[in-house]
């Protein structure tokens, strides 16, 4: 099921059987109102479920500090694995894992596979 993205929303996110997947376009900026849009497709996606997400995050110019604390906060995850392939992207993961300390387990993965792997372990306790 794909995302019908909202007028104005940076980024869109999917629902693919049972995993969420949300994505940018390179050179996007995320604000907090973004994330909360984002955030109200998921749960309407997911029919509240807990769901793992996969998250691009390649080629993002910045994502602001309400998004971040929005994308920390309760969503209907059960855990979320962070894709992206620079420094930058390993830095601003790492910012985020440390400042904000999501409420669902978060990883950084510089392969789709690894992620995905990690994604479809068992659930954790």
């Amino acid at each position: 099921m794909e995302d019908q993205a909202e007028d104005g929303v940076t980024g869109t996110i999917e629902l693919s059987g049972d995993l969420l997947h949300l994505k940018w376009a390179h050179g996007d900026v995320v604000t907090e109102r973004d994330a909360r849009a984002l955030m109200n497709r998921a749960r309407a996606l997911t029919g509240g479920r807990a769901l793992p997400l996969l998250v691009e995050i390649t080629g993002v110019e910045w994502i602001d500090q309400g998004a971040l604390k929005v994308f920390a906060g309760t969503w209907p995850l059960t855990r979320a694995a962070v894709v992206g392939t620079s420094p930058v992207d390993e830095t601003l993961a790492a910012f985020y894992n440390g400042r904000h300390k999501p409420v669902h387990p978060t990883r950084y993965f510089t392969s789709p596979d690894e992620a995905m792997a990690w994604l479809v372990e068992d659930p954790l306790p």
